[in-house]
């Protein structure tokens, strides 16, 4: 989510007594540069932050920004993106955009709760007000079911909370167009930072380590036997656990939004793992080996007790198929 490339501007601005508004993308039609969840902001000092349309109209929209700042009412802009300002910015087509502009209270409880959404463990979803009477009001639902601010009316809060359950699942946006109560929402579901539990402190999980903290996942590597598991053979893991799987799992507090990747070729290690991850409801639990180890293990989980529907949802052989001999 774009948030991100404005956040730390706005905190500045704030902070130097300079006022701020916010542009946010909130549907696209045809194709855009950006998809809907952009931001472009600007101080009226004249500085800017972000972008929703990588070019195409940034100016118009900084002085839109001024001019909601000066009048203080949000309004929703459309632009429709000619085939030569595409080609400008790298577009096969045009397209049309609708944008939110709204000035920025950084008082706002719902800001100051999205503030650190980046390390939140939980996900949330921002529900921002796009038609009137509720536009640029906004509503942040956690998955524990708290909530912070409002859209003005507890029927229409409940109803959108309703609406967006599925962005904890998926993340992502969302234009919302309800007709009981009449609103028009733009939602957007901020998932946890991705997690990856490795078990096993193997060659492949070596090699698994690297690519995934080099595509930004937090990784931490479990196995019990502290000559594998070691610091240096795994410079870029962000923890290393000499502990047995099950209570490893439980440190770090295993959720639906943790992958597990079992790579340890070890009943002891394979089989607690497993079914802890698919205890948690993980997003993502894999398990090395070829059939006669995922049928071994499967059986093994069932005679646990663990649910059919459950263990088909092991991904296993896991990786692509490239003909690979090492990791």
């Amino acid at each position: 989510m774009s948030l991100k490339e404005v956040r730390e501007s706005l905190r500045a601005w704030a902070a130097s007594g300079a006022r701020a508004g916010v542009a946010t993308l909130v549907r696209v039609r045809r194709s855009a540069p950006r998809p809907p969840g952009a931001r472009f902001a600007a101080s009226d000092k004249g500085a800017i932050a972000g972008s929703v349309s990588s070019g195409c109209v940034e100016g118009d929209l900084y002085e839109h920004i001024q001019q909601v700042l000066a009048a203080g009412q949000p309004r929703l802009v459309s632009y429709k993106i000619t085939d030569e300002q595409a080609i400008e910015v790298g577009l096969a087509c045009g397209g049309e955009i609708d944008v939110l502009v709204s000035g920025f209270d950084p008082e706002s409880e719902v800001w100051s709760a999205l503030g650190p959404v980046s390390s939140e463990e939980d996900a949330v979803v921002l529900v921002t007000g796009v038609s009137e009477p509720v536009r640029a009001r906004q509503l942040l639902i956690r998955s524990n079911g708290g909530r912070v601010g409002t859209l003005g009316q507890k029927e229409l809060d409940d109803r959108a909370e309703e609406a967006t359950r599925s962005l904890f699942d998926t993340g992502g946006t969302e234009l919302l167009e309800l007709d009981d109560p009449a609103a028009t929402l733009f939602a957007e579901g901020f998932l946890p930072p991705p997690r990856l539990a490795i078990v096993g402190a193997t060659p492949v999980a070596v090699a698994l380590s690297h690519l995934a903290s080099y595509m930004g996942i937090a990784v931490t590597v479990i196995d019990p036997r502290e000559t594998f598991a070691h610091p240096e053979r795994f410079p870029d893991a962000d923890k290393v656990i000499h502990t047995w799987p099950e209570e490893g799992l439980d440190a770090i507090g295993l959720d639906r939004y943790w992958g597990v990747v079992v790579l340890a070729h070890d009943r002891k290690l394979d089989v607690p793992a497993l079914q802890a991850g698919l205890k948690a409801g993980c997003i993502y639990v894999g398990q090395i080996g070829g059939r006669r180890t995922q049928g071994l293990r499967r059986e093994a989980l069932a005679e646990l007790g663990v649910p059919e529907d459950q263990i088909e949802r092991i991904h296993g052989p896991i990786g692509l198929d490239i003909g690979a001999e090492t990791p």
